[in-house]
């Protein structure tokens, strides 16, 4: 019996999802390694601080794959408070970068972002509480209730980005329980009513100015607009396979969040189109996997669980590239596995755990092909 047979399927019972996101971490610490090397620096500090921030978010990965899922039924209320207390505290002390309040400062070598941290906490307590009741108008209220609490904390930072992430997210989970579409329907129908209103009340300047400049592209060409112009060159650059992983001739090279905000445009740039197409590929792989982990789950916490870790993963990955693409006007939001920012990699990291812990419960007949083989 080889060493991977004998550890593979103990270390990950769904072996294609943890295959998939390593691969992607592979491919985030290469595309943060080019944006920082050159001229004669050969390991970059921030490719070091991100393998550190990797080595964590594993730890915590194999950590969570391990958990007993009804113990953490038990916790998840105490975890979603935990989270809103973290995001109050963000914005009574938190340091401000780019126009928004969203890091807790830890001495003077890291920070963490309590957002990031809130989706998985979110997706955790929507689960719990509807695991438990059966969806009608009071419990569905009470749970969008539960959603739209960290989502109006986010959006006072502002971080819009996360704020549509937790409202999408929960959207799916409320599908996933059982919610007649007229129903969600009429809810969406009523936050487009209001959207003018909080566009006028919570969208700050800045981000009237990027929605400008996605409606009018030669808006401010060597200013606003000069970051997505920026991006255009990017991917156009890259061609088929990529102009090589020299970030010092990087079309981003004047963009501050390249490694970051506009990862996928980065990575493009280096990698090409093929190397976009793998990583596109990456996510849907993963939302395969993490939907038929939550359909092949063996009670409604753990399908609602997966579910909802799975949609905040594929939703936010979607938001990343759409912004990138010139598809949605910028916000700002990480690209799982691949973003450089220690509380992002963390957490998602813990989610694909969480949804390895779910798969755990499966009966043998729901594993792929791939777990089959190796077990």
């Amino acid at each position: 019996m080889t060493l991977m047979r004998a550890l593979l399927p103990r270390v990950a019972p769904d072996v294609t999802l943890a295959i998939v996101a390593l691969l992607l971490l592979a491919t985030g610490s290469a595309m943060i390694r080019g944006v920082y090397a050159g001229a004669g620096v050969t390991v970059p500090t921030e490719w070091l601080r991100q393998g550190v921030y990797a080595a964590i978010g594993l730890l915590a990965m194999l950590a969570a794959s391990r958990i007993d899922l009804a113990w953490l039924r038990r916790i998840a209320p105490a975890v979603y408070l935990v989270s809103l207390v973290a995001l109050v505290v963000v914005l009574l002390i938190g340091s401000s970068e780019y126009g928004a309040r969203r890091w807790i400062a830890i001495g003077d070598f890291a920070t963490i972002q309590p957002s990031e941290f809130a989706k998985l906490a979110g997706s955790l307590a929507l689960a719990a509480y509807a695991a438990e009741r059966e969806p009608s108008i009071r419990t569905v209220l009470t749970a969008l209730a539960i959603a739209a609490v960290p989502t109006m904390l986010v959006l006072v930072e502002p971080d819009l980005g996360t704020s549509l992430v937790l409202l999408a997210s929960c959207a799916i989970v409320l599908a996933a329980w059982g919610v007649p579409a007229r129903i969600l329907g009429g809810f969406a129908a009523l936050g487009l009513a209001v959207l003018p209103i909080a566009f006028a009340v919570a969208v700050p300047d800045y981000q009237r100015e990027r929605i400008a400049v996605f409606f009018d592209p030669g808006r401010d060409p060597l200013g606003s607009g000069f970051t997505l112009r920026q991006v255009e060159v990017a991917f156009a650059a890259g061609g088929l396979t990529g102009r090589g992983f020299d970030g010092l001739d990087s079309a981003l090279a004047g963009v501050a969040p390249r490694a970051s905000d506009f990862a996928f445009a980065q990575w493009s740039e280096f990698a090409g189109l093929a190397g976009a197409l793998l990583v596109l590929g990456a996510f849907v792989l993963i939302a395969w996997r993490g939907f038929q982990i939550a359909g092949a789950a063996p009670d409604a916490f753990g399908r609602l669980l997966a579910t909802g870790l799975t949609a905040t993963i594929v939703l936010q990955a979607a938001m990343h590239v759409a912004v990138n693409t010139r598809l949605f006007p910028a916000t700002g939001i990480p690209l799982p596995f691949i973003s450089q920012g220690g509380s992002a990699l963390v957490a998602v990291l813990i989610a694909a755990g969480l949804l390895q812990a779910v798969a755990a419960h499966r009966p043998p007949s729901a594993r792929g092909a791939w777990e089959e083989r190796w077990g």
